[in-house]
């Protein structure tokens, strides 16, 4: 065979395949015009007119796809939605063997599509958005539209449990112009939540609730609504990362003002750098705390606690050091019988502030004192009667040795009165002035201690009211969860979707 004979088959190959395409091609494509032209063009339909005659089934269901905002001052949520809408349209069924098609996609434009409009939005502006999608028409009549929308929606939110809070939000759908009588809503799937980007909420539980209900007075029909209900959780791991634990060192950093020595002098400088600090911190929280006129945020309770015990330790600390740095004037007065029994016999064992051991010294110190001072007034006494005094084992009775014994002890008694009684009023002097300061050290380590006493019951105290501050977020938050989950169990309906039968 020639290189000429093996060119021209090749060739001849080539054209074959090349006709077989081109004769193919024209015939998928008019199976498509002709079933378009055969749907509506030959076909006498008015996408106006309601394709059924009675009730209209409409099956419904609900995609979330993000929560955009939760506006809390204007009770605005804007929700990122698809609605999807099934139902039956008899005129627009073929025969698949004769086009060789099942499914077809149809213009919104072409077809009549249930009116839907949403009834608690907060957007004065009608959205259009659903008229650039197209309806997915299938051979039996099944029509099926689904498009997506950016709903804002009024919905109560409560800002009580901010963050620990969860919503309960309705969206709420109905026909715009046809009655209960001529559209049937019916739920077709269960509400999903697929959040492509996760937010600051999260999708934890949602139900349907389809009813009949009369939404204005003018004529006597009802309106068949879906309520759409989802239940919202924020996250709040940013909020207790940026808000509550930042907040809650700070303020614990107040316990350590009790810690410190009152004659340090800084105990008043540390807890005012402490109040200012919080001061400062509570103006940027004040951009996160949502604004709520009726109801007041726990996280706003929680700070305002806090703050409110900065407050009162400082008021404290001022109080234990004036009681620690009395005035040393010779006026210092005693500290009152019941603080005595109080605060040093009963309560200083109890915060292990023990001083009974301290002031037991100052007692023994000021009765040496005083046994000191009854020495030193007969002490001379005492000396000149071993000098004048003679002691014999044996007693004489010589006359004149008992009148010299008289004669020495006036001579004594001259001494004492002429001499000694100057020098014993000075020694006494000086004993009174040492046991005067000694009283008055006395009064003042009194008070020093009831200084160190309160600041340790004080210490004690703040490190059991702290801690309790966070259980305002404890309990509301575990009796919401409840209440929301109580809730879904009385929540029953049915699910079903559009079966039509192709005529």
């Amino acid at each position: 065979m020639t290189y000429s004979t093996k060119l021209f088959i090749v060739l001849q190959g080539i054209l074959f395949l090349s006709l077989n395409i081109l004769l193919q091609f024209p015939y998928v494509n008019t199976n498509e015009v002709e079933l378009r032209k055969f749907l509506f063009l030959e076909r006498p339909y008015d996408r106006r007119v309601c394709p059924v005659v009675g009730i209209n089934k409409v099956h419904t269901n609900l995609i979330l796809l993000q929560i955009e905002s939760v506006d809390e001052k204007a009770q605005v949520v804007t929700s990122n939605v698809q609605l999807i809408c099934a139902w039956c349209d008899p005129y627009m069924s073929w025969n698949d063997s004769d086009y060789n098609i099942t499914e077809l996609s149809v213009g919104s434009n072409y077809l009549w599509t249930p009116d839907v409009v949403l009834v608690n939005s907060a957007d004065g502006k009608y959205s259009r958005n659903r008229e650039h999608y197209a309806l997915i028409l299938r051979n039996d009549g099944y029509v099926r539209f689904m498009f997506q929308d950016l709903w804002k929606t009024i919905c109560k939110v409560r800002a009580t449990y901010f963050p620990f809070d969860y919503q309960h939000c309705t969206i709420i759908i109905r026909s715009g112009s046809r009655d209960g009588q001529s559209i049937k809503f019916i739920q077709r799937r269960p509400i999903v939540g697929r959040s492509f980007i996760r937010g600051e909420w999260e999708l934890i539980n949602s139900y349907t609730e389809i009813t009949d209900e009369r939404v204005s007075d003018f004529g006597q029909v009802d309106y068949s609504l879906v309520r759409f209900t989802l239940i919202l959780k924020r996250n709040y791991v940013h909020y207790f990362m940026k808000i509550i634990l930042p907040f809650t060192l700070v303020s614990f950093v107040t316990l350590f003002t009790f810690l410190l020595p009152p004659q340090t002098g800084e105990k008043l400088t540390l807890n005012v750098t402490i109040l200012l600090s919080l001061v400062i911190y509570l103006q940027l929280l004040s951009g996160y705390i949502p604004k709520s006129d009726d109801e007041t945020p726990i996280l706003t309770l929680f700070c305002n606690a806090n703050f409110f015990l900065v407050i009162l330790s400082c008021i404290m600390t001022v109080y234990v050091s004036y009681l620690y740095h009395r005035p040393t004037t010779s006026n210092i007065a005693c500290v009152p019988t019941h603080m005595k029994i109080i605060l040093l016999d009963y309560l200083s064992p109890l915060v292990y502030c023990n001083v009974n051991k301290h002031l037991k010294n100052r007692k023994v110190l000021k009765y040496n004192i005083q046994e000191k001072r009854s020495r030193r007034l007969s002490s001379i006494e005492k000396r000149m009667c071993q000098l004048f005094t003679v002691t014999t084992p044996v007693q004489s009775s010589n006359h004149q040795a008992v009148e010299l014994l008289k004669v020495l002890h006036q001579v004594k008694t001259h001494i004492r009165t002429q001499w000694l009684l100057p020098l014993n009023f000075h020694n006494e002097y000086d004993v009174g002035n040492e046991f005067l300061k000694l009283e008055y050290r006395q009064r003042l380590d009194e008070w020093q201690h009831v200084a160190l006493v309160l600041d340790r019951l004080f210490f004690i105290l703040f490190i059991i009211a702290m801690p309790c501050t966070a259980l305002l977020f404890i309990f509301p938050y575990s009796s919401i969860g409840n209440n929301f989950r109580s809730n879904l169990t009385n929540i029953t309906s049915q699910m079903a979707d559009a079966k039509c039968d192709s005529i």
